[in-house]
């Protein structure tokens, strides 16, 4: 059986529950956006990674459209429900 839990943090767990149960916690804004650029770019076909450097080139892309297009929606954009950048990156 295996069986999998999500919680909001670890203020009551023990060190040995952590250790037993291998549960990490890492707040999604301490990975950064980065982590998800690699881990879709890891997904690409070999035949589509592999033509013209195209991995450097969408990460650049990224790198110079992804943090302006967040920055815009944080301070010119109402959300209904407060986002993290991770979630909007991965969303969209």
């Amino acid at each position: 059986m295996t069986m999998m839990f999500e919680v909001e943090d670890l203020l009551v767990a023990s060190p040995a529950t952590v250790s037993r149960c291998g549960m990490i916690y890492m707040e999604p804004e301490s990975l950064g956006i980065q982590v998800l650029i690699d881990s879709w770019l890891s997904t690409l076909p070999t035949n589509i990674a592999n033509y013209k450097n195209i991995r450097k080139r969408v990460t650049t892309l990224f790198s110079l459209l992804t943090i302006d297009s967040l920055e815009f929606v944080k301070k010119f954009l109402k959300e209904p429900l407060p986002t993290m950048n991770n979630n909007l990156v991965q969303s969209h």
